[in-house]
């Protein structure tokens, strides 16, 4: 067992390096093997924490991969380390001549990078469909940074694990390459930094920090500096300068870099060099296994069917999902009661039934795509060839295929009467087009993603048209009449209470007043419950022209001061 021990820490010298491996693993010593223990001897209490925090499962690891076995390791502190340094000093014999100073030591590795959360490692992300790739492809950069998919760039909602995984990508390469220097900022802090810097005339050690003692950086939502035009120029710096010095780049936001508002382009194009993986919401399976694993650690009692009835009601992010067993499981426990699907139908307000998927129809499916082409329904259903409608529409014809099960000559059908052979071809084209454009691939899912958690949106709609084609509804200029029409209709209004126009206080007194174009005055109507006031009269100010109650007169229009008022103008 001896030289398996030595051959498996020998083994790690090219894996930690020859500082690390010189200072935390060839001072350990191996006193015992009792089976699958083995009992290590540790030179003091500070080598036996800091080893057992951050080499122990990498040692354990390197013995598994040799002996295909799994071992416990203890560790004790030596005699000599647990000696008191005053007692060691007063029974050493004195010298006459000072000792010469002790070699120096190699420097300490690097301290655990500030914002780094040890709760958050690969171990504890529950890998499922939706994020398959950023988990395999954070592995890989963890394992070997700065050389595989440099810059990394992940994507996706908010508390779906992009963060998550920023910070096992850091622990990872903390513990197994201490001698890196890891920093992690969100962008905000960034450009707090930044800021700072600017305004105290700290401007190097900025630059230091992140240029030059800088090996990983870890940026968390590069979105917020979207449209901040020095804070994008520093970093555009920092990403020059750390990628031409082959250091790791790792960024999260919450779109792809193409859809990100107010970023330079430079930058875009720079944060598409490497891989661009996206996180979606995560499906049943995997809902149901994040639930299972918060309850362990968390030493909640949760039965199978009870996490199967809490993963179907909550499908939105993970933050949600563990909220919501958190908030069941304080209600139990307040209560004094087990956790049933009763009580999480209680303590949520959902329904104690299974939730059943609601169908997806094809006008569901022609709602969703129009919405995300931003294209009119009618379009769709159309003949226009234009490649911003065609291709929306066959996308449209393939979905409801796939999803809807309809036959083709009913989806041709519901597509304005087209024939089934154009729903075929159009099904065979995107099949065709999706093995080589990843872009199209990429969007067919999040539409399939979208249609599979939000079909109930889409159905809010009536079936024959989108929200963006509703009409609005306009104000309709007034028409001109007639007198005769006019006073028609005011014989019919003062005949009855108004209801669809106001009749102003005069022209209730005194009817409709003659056009100043029409001929001669129509006959006027008067109420016939009250006598017109002698002084309310109407004024027609227009072309100069007074009228009267009885009679139209041309006067000057200096005469018209000495009239008297109300006046209106025609």
């Amino acid at each position: 067992m001896t030289n398996i021990w030595s051959e498996a820490i020998q083994g790690l010298q090219p894996r930690l390096g020859a500082q690390t491996y010189d200072l935390w693993i060839r001072p350990l010593e191996l006193r015992q093997v009792q089976g699958q223990r083995l009992l290590l001897t540790a030179p003091n209490r500070f080598m036996k924490e800091w080893f057992e925090n951050h080499y122990r499962d990498v040692v354990l690891d390197e013995l598994r991969a040799r002996t295909a076995q799994d071992y416990h390791i203890e560790i004790d502190i030596s005699a000599a380390g647990e000696a008191s340094p005053n007692a060691a000093a007063a029974a050493a014999e004195p010298r006459a001549e000072p000792e010469p100073p002790p070699p120096p030591l190699p420097p300490l590795p690097a301290l655990p990078p500030i914002g780094l959360s040890s709760r958050y490692r690969f171990s504890n992300f529950i890998k499922g469909s939706s994020n398959e790739l950023a988990a395999s492809a954070a592995w890989s950069v963890a394992q070997d940074p700065g050389n595989r998919f440099n810059p990394f760039f992940i994507y996706g909602g908010v508390g779906l694990g992009k963060t998550h995984l920023l910070h096992a990508i850091g622990q990872h390469i903390h513990v197994h390459r201490p001698h890196l220097r890891i920093v992690y900022q969100s962008a905000e802090r960034f450009m707090n930094e930044f800021i700072s810097a600017v305004r105290f005339n700290q401007f190097d050690q900025f630059r230091a920090r992140y240029r030059e003692q800088c090996d990983v950086l870890l940026i968390d939502d590069i979105q917020f500096i979207a449209g901040r035009d020095r804070t994008m120029d520093e970093f555009f710096h920092v990403f020059n300068a750390l990628y031409e010095a082959e250091k790791q780049i790792v960024v999260t936001a919450d779109r792809m870099p193409g859809d990100m508002q107010g970023m330079e382009d430079r930058l875009i194009s720079r944060l598409n060099w490497g891989l661009v993986a996206d996180i979606k919401a995560p499906d049943l399976e995997t809902r149901v296994a994040i639930l299972k694993q918060k309850a362990d650690v968390d030493r909640i009692d949760l039965p199978d069917d009870v996490a199967l009835h809490l993963a179907t009601h909550v499908r939105s992010n993970v933050r949600e999902l563990e909220g919501s067993l958190v908030r069941v499981s304080t209600f139990a426990a307040l209560k004094n009661q087990p956790l049933s699907r009763e009580f999480v139908s209680e303590a949520l307000g959902v329904s104690a039934a299974p939730a059943q998927p609601a169908p997806i129809s094809i006008e569901s499916v022609q709602k969703v795509v129009a919405s995300h082409f931003s294209v009119r329904i009618a379009d769709l259903k159309g003949p226009r060839r234009h490649q911003g409608i065609s291709r929306p529409r066959m996308i449209a014809m393939y979905l409801s295929r796939q999803l809807t099960g309809a036959s083709f000559p009913e989806i041709g059908l519901r597509f304005g009467g087209k024939d089934h052979s154009t729903v075929i071809n159009a099904c065979k084209r995107i099949e065709s087009i999706q093995s080589e454009d990843s872009e199209l691939r990429e969007t067919v899912a999040a539409l399939r993603q979208l249609l599979a958690h939000e079909p109930a949106h889409a159905a809010r709609c009536p079936p024959d048209r989108h929200p963006s084609e509703r009409p609005v509804r306009r104000a309709r200029p007034p028409a001109r009449r007639s007198p005769d029409s006019r006073s028609a209709s005011n014989s019919s209004s003062l005949a009855s209470p108004p209801r669809r126009r106001r009749i102003s206080r005069h022209r209730e007194a005194w009817g409709s007043r003659p056009s100043p174009t029409a001929g001669p005055a129509a006959p006027r109507l008067r109420r016939p419950s009250a006598e017109p006031p002698r002084a309310a009269r109407l004024f027609v100010l227009s072309r100069r022209r007074v009228h009267f109650p009885q009679r139209s007169v041309e006067q000057p229009a200096d005469n018209l001061g000495t009239l008297a008022s109300p006046l209106r103008r025609g």
